[in-house]
């Protein structure tokens, strides 16, 4: 019996010595980005090292507008108002939008957001106005929404 034991031990292992060797078959490196996304800064702080939606189109930031209710405003104040620190200004040679920017602010349209910059201004706007944005002289323009249906905002 302990002979019997024996022999199958030695063929077992044996067995295992005969296997053919495979090739050894280097793994593939993982692909590395060209800047990390998050980077220690300081003692204790990761950064993201990527410009967030606002930095990248300042149409995109949040705001929140709140007017004085005791003055008698127009579109265009609420317009410069909202865009005075976005790097964007409003269209000075296009009448459409100067007429657009002389009517009269709705009461209920002194306090809005917080909201995207773009959609407070499309708000303010209305829907009979579509917008327009010139990203290259960073200019918003307004032109009448001529489609029909009072809906779109372009």
């Amino acid at each position: 019996m302990v002979r019997i034991t024996g022999w199958v031990i030695t063929l077992l292992m044996l067995g295992g010595c005969t296997a053919p060797l495979q090739p050894v078959v280097p793994a593939p490196k993982p692909a590395t980005s060209p800047a990390p996304e998050v980077v220690p800064y300081d003692r204790y702080l990761l950064i993201n090292t990527r410009p967030d939606e606002a930095q990248r189109n300042p149409l995109h930031q949040i705001v929140n507008i709140n007017l004085p209710l005791n003055l008698k405003l127009t579109v265009g104040d609420a317009f410069a108002w909202l865009l005075k620190q976005s790097g964007y200004s409003l269209c000075v040679d296009d009448h459409p939008t100067q007429f657009l920017a002389g009517k009269p602010l709705p009461l209920s349209q002194y306090r809005l957001g917080p909201m995207r910059l773009e959609e407070a201004l499309k708000t303010l706007a209305g829907p009979g106005w579509l917008m327009q944005t010139d990203v290259l002289n960073r200019e918003v323009c307004f032109h009448l929404n001529t489609s029909g249906t009072g809906d779109d905002h372009a």
